[in-house]
């Protein structure tokens, strides 16, 4: 009874600290959230959401039938977010997972709310699933919610957070396949929730199959268990093999297959990419906790399986992403985020163990150690969340408010069917409006000349609208008598005077 009344109030404390954090945490995201969807990533989703929900998955591309032209023009119809398909067709470039969240959020709370709300939500059950799996890992909770406040302090989590982007519910569906995996070692029918929820993971991104490797340490390795993550994960393989054929004429093949994706990842990246990364992991999550997660290899008081899981969940996914091509600045980090919880709760395993040494020595050491812990902790937290604001993260939703504005303002002001020329905007383009986006960045002088001459005596009017930065080089491929009509703040829209009879 009194062992109880003692833990009563800690419990009490700790779960209205954590839902107070939440709340907060929660605020400051719905404050700086992004309601727009810019380029091809978060326009590419949102297309693909509403695609799914008012159809048709495959469409024409705009502009052929209408003027006749053939399909070697078909390139410089496709916007952002989408391949060509079916000789004179276009369907979704982007797996179907985080989609489908999209339109199941908007059909809650519409389209002008709902499908922003789910990454600051998704960021929220992934806090709440680092102190789960924390606590199964052995974690106290107060260390558990430690590891969590950690990663909410990362300015790469709330970069993916607050943006209609698949990093962030990625990152929650894997850590929920492992919390699941580890709850299967006590009770087997987690594990069927462990192969439910690796199978979405797979869904909203597919290279998230990487978190097998922690999944094999954290399942127990039985016959029964292995079934039951197998048929777990059957209704998202049955989804995934009915869109791939609905989208693509094929249950194996997908949109980054045609869009050739694979070839983006080379042996040659991976001198260049891996220093980056580290770096760049380094400076989201401090080289202290970085600096944890390696010692946490070599601590003999953590059991070997969760070493091994904690090393590859995230080394596995480090590694991959090393050959892969895009990685210019630090935000690239969103793509090891679904690996990145490894860190915080690798290093705060060590500190319990640390901690746990002098205090056998030293029961006073021991609480010096300890108070000193959630300082550090709070330390931490206090330079990330610094950090995220030192990086402008915060000033995103500024930024991408220029894409609605600059379409919204085109479809005002430009005749219905017009022609026009973009390429950042061109996903935007397309969500936002029933204008006709035409890439000037897959053209040349020649062909343009050749589209104008066979696109004007049909009533082919053509506009252009441009982020700023890229007018110079759009000039080249779309010579012409330019008038500018205007700037929407980052965004410029100019309009091509006929060519002379």
């Amino acid at each position: 009874m009194k062992a109880w009344s003692r833990e009563f109030p800690a419990r009490s404390a700790l779960i209205v600290a954590a839902v107070a954090g939440l709340a907060i945490y929660g605020a400051y995201l719905y404050r700086h959230t992004c309601f727009a969807v810019g380029g091809s990533d978060s326009s590419g989703y949102a297309n693909a959401a509403r695609a799914l929900v008012k159809g048709p998955l495959v469409a024409p591309i705009p502009g052929l039938e209408r003027f006749g032209l053939p399909d070697s023009e078909a390139s410089a119809f496709v916007p952002l977010g989408y391949v060509r398909v079916r000789d004179s067709s276009i369907a979704p470039l982007y797996p179907v997972g985080f989609p489908l969240h999209l339109a199941a959020a908007a059909g809650i709370a519409g389209w002008e709310l709902g499908p922003y709300l789910v990454s600051p939500i998704a960021a929220l059950l992934a806090l709440f699933l680092v102190f789960l799996v924390g606590c199964e890992l052995g974690l106290t909770r107060w260390s558990a919610a430690g590891a969590g406040l950690l990663l909410a302090a990362s300015p790469v989590f709330v970069f993916q957070a607050i943006q209609p982007m698949s990093d962030v519910v990625a990152t929650a569906w894997c850590l929920g396949a492992i919390y699941a995996a580890l709850r299967s070692r006590t009770d087997v029918r987690w594990a069927a929730a462990a192969g439910l929820a690796f199978g979405v993971a797979i869904l909203v991104r597919p290279l998230d199959v990487l978190v097998a490797a922690p999944l094999v340490f954290a399942l127990p390795l039985k016959r029964r268990t292995l079934l039951l993550f197998a048929v777990g994960g059957l209704p998202c393989a049955a989804l995934l093999f009915a869109y791939n054929l609905a989208g693509f004429g094929s249950p194996f093949q997908s949109g980054y297959g045609i869009y050739g994706l694979g070839s983006h990842f080379a042996w040659s990246h991976f001198t260049a990419r891996l220093p980056r990364y580290a770096l760049w992991t380094a400076q989201v999550l401090t080289p202290l906790v970085c600096l944890g997660w390696i010692a946490s290899l070599g601590d003999r008081r953590i059991p070997g399986r969760d070493r091994a899981l904690l090393f590859t969940w995230f080394a596995s996914v480090l590694l991959a992403y090393a050959f892969y091509a895009p990685a210019d600045d630090w935000w690239y980090t969103r793509f090891l985020l679904p690996g990145l919880p490894a860190l915080p709760l690798g290093f705060l395993l060590v500190v319990r163990d640390l901690r746990r040494a002098i205090a056998s020595r030293s029961v006073a050491w021991g609480r010096a150690v300890g108070i000193a812990a959630v300082l550090v902790v709070a330390f931490l937290a206090r330079s990330g969340f610094r950090s995220t604001a030192r990086l402008r993260v915060l000033e995103l939703h500024r930024l991408q408010s220029a894409f609605p504005n600059g379409c919204r303002r085109a479809a005002r002001e430009l005749p219905p069917g017009a022609l026009v020329l973009s390429s950042e905007m061109s996903g935007a383009l397309r969500y936002y409006t029933a204008l006709t986006p035409v890439r000037w960045d897959a053209l040349d002088p020649e062909r343009f000349r050749a589209l104008r001459a066979r696109t004007e005596p049909a009533g082919g009017r053509w506009f252009a609208l441009l982020m700023k930065h890229e007018v110079p080089e759009a000039a080249t491929h779309v010579p012409g008598p330019w008038t500018f009509l205007g700037e929407s703040e980052n965004v410029t829209l100019w309009r091509l005077e006929p060519a002379s009879p």
